[in-house]
């Protein structure tokens, strides 16, 4: 990753989104095609934002993660994924349950590797998760976007103390404001496996569920095997879910056995630099 003072130039721009204060584009970048955030907004807080999601990306160095690869004081360029997000994926119907467990299992292991350089996503959702070539396998997965993110090595949480979320996939504590808990994640991931086999979130009403004042819960998706692990992730008591990332995909991976599926060869969270 490379940092640079003054403004990179970009061609053969095309315009992907617009969210406030911020420009996203592809580019090519010294003949590379990359993903552009640019700041367009010169107020402080938003500065403070698009300061903070740099800071956690420039940390971070995971197969599974998308990478940053230069910052300036106003631009984040990643490397460019070609495919779609798995929401786009999703639009075309649920997954089964290979599938469906491959996504999460990647998904997975890029959360243990952020949990393990002390960073907390926060808003894993399928709109977070891009899939290299469309391909809903553990390999096409990239996590990205770390605007919302806790990283315990940053002197301060400009995010501290607020809801933000996307209310189908944050846990009910986010909505309190408690931030930098990873269990957050997990209750995330389990969420994502639902929607991945179901094709929709687990709670219609949200923000009702979310608040303590509904509790309807669609039917578990999928086969029975992976019943336990889905409504542990989904339990409302930080208590009953997984103890970690590494612990809820062991248990997928028993899941995924009971089920005739094959392990997956992951990379292990211990063989990479969390520093990097």
């Amino acid at each position: 990753m490379q940092e640079y003072p003054t403004t990179q130039p970009l061609t053969d721009r095309a315009p992907l989104a617009e969210q406030p204060g911020v420009y996203s584009e592809s580019a090519l970048w010294y003949g590379r095609r990359v993903f552009v955030k640019t700041l367009v907004a010169d107020d402080p807080d938003s500065l403070a934002r698009f300061q903070h999601e740099g800071r956690v990306a420039a940390s971070l160095r995971h197969p599974l993660v998308a990478s940053l690869l230069a910052l300036t004081p106003t631009q984040l360029i990643f490397e460019f994924i070609e495919g779609g997000t798995l929401r786009e994926r999703l639009e075309c119907g649920p997954l089964g349950e290979a599938e469906a467990t491959e996504v999460a299992a990647g998904v997975l292991n890029a959360v243990e590797y952020l949990h393990s350089a002390g960073v907390t996503h926060h808003d894993l959702k399928p709109e977070n998760v891009m899939l290299l070539g469309g391909q809903p396998g553990w390999q096409s997965v990239r996590v990205i976007d770390f605007g919302m993110s806790h990283s315990r090595s940053l002197p301060l949480d400009i995010h501290s103390g607020t809801r933000m979320g996307t209310p189908h996939f944050m846990a009910p504590e986010q909505f309190l404001g408690v931030r930098g808990d990873p269990r957050s994640d997990l209750y995330s991931v389990g969420v994502l496996l639902f929607d991945c086999l179901a094709g929709h979130p687990p709670y219609e009403d949200a923000l009702g569920w979310l608040a303590g004042i509904r509790e309807r819960r669609e039917a578990l998706p999928g086969l029975e095997p992976l019943h336990p692990l889905i409504r542990s992730a989904l339990s409302r008591d930080r208590s009953e879910r997984p103890l970690s990332a590494a612990r809820m995909a062991a248990d997928l991976r028993a899941a995924r056995r009971a089920l005739g599926l094959p392990d997956l060869p992951l990379p292990r969270a211990d063989n990479l630099d969390a520093s990097a």
